[in-house]
């Protein structure tokens, strides 16, 4: 079950009869109270981003929420939190955030899609240099921030590693996840390349691993932007932690096999 709300005279892509340079989506559930701070986050990098000449479309995206987080939501699609400019309120009955980006992705305008969870944080400058990197960067480049930052009960950061780096082994990634799914890359990879379903109940979880895992297969790229940091607020329960307790296994992908091996470079 899917909603939305526009106000055409404010849509980038009804404006100017082109599709925006991007799309924005930031997905929430039953974050409450802490999607006030990534929301506000959200609406800094959206404007960031539209001073820098960017058209852009904004999607909130509300997957089974809670009453609060429903009522937050609606505010910033009336333009609180600093979100202005035609965004649309998205409601799902999913209970899943891959299925949720991909309709985020089927519903998307923009050239480009970036994503941010309703508990995490972006840095203002983000999108912009994420957009400009992209730009040089050729196709089939999925980009992600150089560092995550955790914060709340502890200061951890992680350095994201670069595929093309000496440092990126395949194997690896065949049994740890190197990205989370807070990425930045053309709209049509995910809509060639969508995220796997999560069935918990089944035993299948970390969608965003899997789609990794895919997109490496198929011959995708995941760089890093230089100098940029995504903010992960760690919290004591989490779809990742619960996957982990209940012993969750990622769906097969091409790399389960061992004998894939990726086409030399040149």
């Amino acid at each position: 079950m899917t909603g939305s709300m526009s106000d055409p005279a404010t849509d980038p892509a009804s404006r100017a009869g082109t599709p925006p340079d991007l799309t924005i989506a930031i997905t929430a559930h039953r974050e409450g109270r802490l999607a006030v701070a990534s929301l506000r986050s959200f609406g800094r990098a959206l404007v960031a981003a539209q001073e820098a000449g960017l058209s852009v479309e904004p999607l909130l995206v509300l997957d089974s929420p809670d009453d609060l987080t429903r009522r937050l939501f609606e505010r910033a699609a009336e333009g609180d939190y600093g979100i202005a400019g035609g965004a649309r309120l998205i409601a799902l009955e999913v209970r899943d955030q891959g299925r949720a980006r991909n309709e985020a992705v089927a519903q998307a305008r923009g050239r480009r899609i970036g994503f941010l969870d309703g508990d995490d944080l972006w840095s203002r400058d983000w999108l912009v240099r994420a957009m400009a990197w992209l730009d040089t960067a050729g196709p089939g480049v999925i980009a992600h921030p150089a560092y995550n930052y955790f914060f709340e009960g502890q200061a951890t950061i992680y350095r994201q590693i670069d595929q093309d780096s000496e440092e990126f082994s395949l194997d690896f990634l065949r049994v740890a996840n190197y990205w989370d799914a807070l990425c930045l890359c053309e709209t049509s990879v995910l809509r060639e390349h969508p995220f796997p379903d999560r069935d918990m109940a089944n035993g299948w979880a970390y969608e965003d691993w899997a789609w990794n895992c895919l997109t490496v297969a198929a011959g995708l790229r995941h760089k890093i932007v230089p100098d940029t940091v995504l903010f992960k607020r760690r919290q004591a329960v989490s779809q990742t932690i619960r996957a982990s307790t209940g012993k969750a296994m990622m769906r097969p992908t091409p790399l389960s096999d061992y004998a894939f091996r990726l086409p030399a470079a040149g």
